[in-house]
């Protein structure tokens, strides 16, 4: 056995590139390896391929001797050595001991890009011997028996889910196996998250309700994965948002349309990130896109890995704000790199880069409203009228959030932190967990909180069908009076009130809005509730105060008659009295 291959072992060992080399548990002639799946935002399914790379006879201390080359390469290709010949540090390679030499290098210093560099060769010359395990979305482990034996291994991992989301490969790895206990393969894939949310006064929340004008502030935020030791050679970080016609993009303020980004404490300059915003002229959509500039910076520093990833900005509820139930979204997801075998060329991907894609996260903004129509007695539409609209309304937010209660079936456990996870405590782990017995199941439960109120006053004249909207309305009494009435009509006198009432819906976590109008409840018609104000025309209405000419007229002539009478009657009855 040579000193070369004495030295081979060293190198192999910390070579884990992205997924950690456990302790063994076989003792067969065919080992059985385990994969664990220890990154929990990992959703996606994956195959893995194992192809035996050299066979040997392995010692305990994972050196090997009488090395061959394994029945999982095609060592036989006619450019083989051509093309390993062209891989830096393998130049004058002629034979599987050689390779072994080069690996081994000198026993101390590990050169990883001697060893990425072989490992992304060999992926393009594996024969068809394999062996083959799935792990599946939900699953956390799976088995695969090595049925080649003994040897030094190249494992591929691919990810089968379609369209790939949270989810991210490993990069290309060498495993050295042996006749000891075992060996586990623990998953290390950094699967970059993203969230959003709505920035209240009393907190974050995910949907709200605004009125018409207002200015609503909007905060997206993940994490800085480790990307050390990952493979990649540039790592994409696209934030992508779309924000519905109903919410127009302002930024961080009225003079500055950029967004604000941080990345721990650092406030990133605009050279260091690429944004846009385009609206589409079809749906009016707004589409924003963040990209990060040299992301894997982050990644490889310890002083931003871990650290949090925020990015802010405002948009303003504008006058196409839907009032219906589907409210105002606004939705984000992050695109990532997740396949360190890939060379990427940008810090945005191109549309033949290998990526990951977050869920969609959204938050949404509610708005209801109310349709008043002005009519005469005859129904038919009048226009002119103005009103008046006073009332105090109050925000209603709905929360929706995953709370954790003690389940003997349960999948979670808890952490000291606070925090819970479904990966099982070990006895190296057990002191990170509150109890290792207890454990917690998941549900998400829906409020409705109620936020300040605030005051309302506008004045309003009905368009030219005779009615107007009033849009923006939140939980709230209002009182809606007419102030000038159309032409040749009066007032018509009445206070009238609005009384809106939001609920949640315990199925469809919306708000359910309730009216009542003039104190009788009011079913919408249509998205909208509605107030009916009925004038009356002036020549409609009996005359007050003066009794009017023509009774005075009429009077006249009948004392007029009166006193004629009385003037034949006198001479008659003088005329009777002389005879």
């Amino acid at each position: 056995m040579t000193k070369t291959l004495k030295k081979l072992a060293s190198i192999i060992v910390t070579v884990v590139m992205v997924m950690a080399l456990g302790v063994a548990t076989f003792a067969a002639e065919n080992p059985v390896v385990t994969i664990q799946k220890n990154d929990t935002n990992d959703k996606s399914a994956h195959s893995y391929e194992f192809y035996q790379v050299f066979s040997a006879s392995v010692e305990t201390d994972k050196s090997l001797y009488d090395i061959e080359w394994g029945t999982g390469v095609n060592s036989t290709a006619s450019d083989f050595y051509t093309k390993l010949n062209a891989v830096a540090g393998f130049e004058s390679c002629t034979s599987a001991d050689d390779v072994v030499a080069v690996l081994s290098g000198d026993g101390v210093t590990n050169d990883s890009t001697i060893v990425d560099a072989f490992a992304k060769f060999i992926s393009g010359y594996t024969s068809s011997s394999k062996v083959t395990a799935t792990l599946g979305a939900s699953d956390t482990s799976a088995n695969a028996t090595l049925t080649s034996g003994y040897g030094y291994y190249f494992v591929k991992d691919t990810i089968t889910t379609s369209p790939v989301v949270d989810g991210a490969v490993s990069k290309f790895m060498l495993k050295v196996v042996n006749e000891t206990t075992g060996i586990t393969i623990s998953t290390k894939a950094a699967v970059p998250t993203l969230d959003k949310d709505i920035v209240e006064t009393s907190g974050d929340v995910k949907q709200n309700q605004a009125s018409v004008g207002d200015t609503i502030t909007f905060k997206l935020t993940s994490s800085v994965p480790d990307l050390r030791n990952k493979g990649y050679n540039k790592y994409c970080f696209v934030m992508n948002d779309t924000l519905s016609k109903g919410l127009t993009y302002v930024g961080t303020s009225a003079t500055n349309t950029q967004p604000t980004i941080t990345i721990g404490s650092k406030t990133l300059t605009s050279s260091e990130y690429d944004f846009s915003s385009t609206t589409d002229s079809v749906t009016d959509e707004t589409k924003l896109e963040i990209v990060f500039k040299d992301f894997l910076t982050y990644g490889t520093d310890t002083d931003y890995i871990g650290e949090d990833i925020t990015v802010t900005y405002t948009a303003e509820l504008n006058e196409n704000a839907d009032s219906t139930q589907a409210g105002n979204p606004n939705t984000a997801t992050l695109i990532y790199s997740n396949d360190p075998s890939n060379t990427y060329n940008s810090d945005k991907p191109g549309s033949d880069d290998v990526t990951g894609k977050s869920p969609d996260v959204q938050t949404v903004t509610y708005t209801t409203g109310a349709k008043v129509i002005k009519t005469d007695a005859s129904n038919n539409v009048l226009t002119g009228a103005k009103f008046k609209i006073t009332g105090t309304s109050s925000d209603q937010v709905i929360v929706t959030k995953t709370v954790y209660e003690e389940d003997a079936d349960g999948s979670y456990y808890k952490l000291t932190d606070g925090t819970y996870t479904e990966t099982a405590p070990t006895s190296a782990t057990a002191d990170k967990y509150a109890s290792t017995t207890v454990t917690y199941s998941s549900k998400e439960v829906t409020t409705l909180e109620e936020q300040a109120a605030g005051a309302t006053d506008i004045t309003v004249e009905v368009d030219a069908d005779g009615s107007f909207l009033l849009t923006g309305l939140g939980k709230g009494t209002y009182t809606i009076t007419e102030t000038v009435p159309p032409a040749g009509y009066v007032i018509d006198g009445i206070e009238h009130s609005l009384v809106i009432d939001c609920t949640i819906d315990s199925i469809t976590k919306k708000p359910t809005w309730t009216y009542t109008i003039d104190g009788v409840s009011a079913t919408p018609v249509g998205d909208y509730v509605v107030l009916k104000v009925i004038d009356k025309k002036t020549s409609d209405l009996p005359e007050t105060g003066s009794i009017g000419k023509a009774v005075f007229y009429i009077a006249g002539a009948m004392l007029v008659v009166t006193a004629a009478g009385l003037i034949v009657l006198k001479k008659r009855i003088g005329e009777d009295t002389a005879r």
